[in-house]
């Protein structure tokens, strides 16, 4: 297997596992009257209990199989990014995946310095072509350029790897 496909492997796991959080997180929501079917009002206090109780079992029930469910899933995209990890130390590429990862910043923080709206906002009113004098139009194309040329190294390093 390449180390891209265990990447997109690794990312649908990740959204089966957002899924189950929120499954998880609606079961824990409900509520005893919420799914109650029949008329409360007409039935003994006695009785009330006992269906709160089931519904209280049934509800831990599908909690903990959840949970469960939860933390195998989590182990094996522990282990599958632990394992992508190896990989990119052994090739180098973890090096290159960090400094993607500063680009990335910089270029969103250069990117935030140009946006008009943002000026105005804040009310400095300064003049767009001031941001070319000081060299952050060709900063950012500078940045584009080697952030194009790592992604390309990347994504061939990540096709051409078996894990």
């Amino acid at each position: 297997m390449k180390i891209s496909e265990k990447l997109a492997e690794l990312k649908q796991m990740e959204g089966e596992l957002m899924r189950k959080y929120g499954l998880r997180d609606s079961i824990a929501k409900q509520t005893f009257k919420d799914t109650m079917v029949m008329d409360i009002s007409e039935m003994k206090k006695k009785d009330i209990e006992a269906e709160q109780k089931k519904f209280i079992e049934a509800k831990k029930g599908k909690v903990n199989k959840l949970t469960e469910s939860i933390e195998e899933l989590q182990k094996k995209i522990i282990g599958g990014r632990n394992q992508v990890n190896k990989k990119n130390i052994k090739s180098g590429l973890d090096m290159k995946l960090i400094e993607m990862k500063f680009l990335r910043l910089e270029l969103s923080k250069l990117m935030g310095l140009i946006k008009k709206d943002d000026f105005m906002s804040r009310g400095l009113n300064i003049d767009i072509d001031v941001w070319e004098e000081l060299g952050i139009s060709d900063r950012i194309s500078l940045l584009e350029k080697r952030k194009s040329k790592l992604d390309a190294e990347i994504q061939h390093s990540n096709w051409s790897n078996d894990l």
